[in-house]
């Protein structure tokens, strides 16, 4: 490895995850749910497969040491469902479905993939990062919390951190991925 890599790697090591460390959070912007003061949406839990429960309480601890979650006292519940990866763990999810249909559309543009690649026809070097656990690192705006509560069967909580199935979570996302990578999108 190149000296200049090896200290660049050092003086910049705070960016970099290491393990299942808790994610860092970006500043640059907070997820808003916009659904036009709409009255709370409770949806009851659905049933967990009993073998299930020490995989989800075990979830549900990691989340809370990494500060994604936290218990909540919200009027709102979504359910939740345990869906298997390819490597055959789980992955908890909450169903956003009827607060998304509510939600105001964010018409921010995202980056079209066959645009990108034309852009790097030509190029001779290329770099790929991999912002870990990215979603999980824009906070949800603290009005909007309560919205994104969900049930299980050792409680409610709350979402801090932006997760997957919200509507707008692209675009949101793409707004700090457009700032960082201010100057460096589509050239070569």
């Amino acid at each position: 490895m190149s000296t200049q890599l090896v200290y660049t790697l050092s003086k910049f090591r705070n960016v970099f995850a290491l393990g299942d460390d808790a994610p860092g959070r970006t500043s640059v912007v907070q997820h808003e749910i916009d659904a036009s003061n709409h009255r709370p949406i409770r949806q009851a839990p659905r049933r967990l497969p009993v073998h299930y429960e020490q995989h989800l309480d075990t979830m549900i601890t990691e989340l809370l040491e990494k500060r994604i979650i936290r218990p909540s006292v919200s009027p709102c519940t979504s359910p939740t469902v345990l869906v298997k990866k390819k490597n055959g763990s789980l992955r908890l999810c909450v169903d956003y479905r009827k607060w998304n249909e509510l939600t105001a559309k964010d018409s921010f543009p995202i980056q079209r993939i066959d645009a990108t690649l034309d852009a790097l026809h030509g190029a001779q070097w290329f770099s790929a990062l991999d912002s870990a656990s990215s979603y999980w690192q824009v906070e949800v705006r603290p009005l909007d919390r309560e919205k994104t509560a969900f049930v299980v069967p050792s409680g409610l909580y709350e979402i801090e951190t932006m997760p997957f199935g919200l509507r707008n979570a692209p675009a949101t996302f793409q707004r700090p991925m457009q700032k960082t990578l201010q100057g460096l999108v589509l050239l070569h």
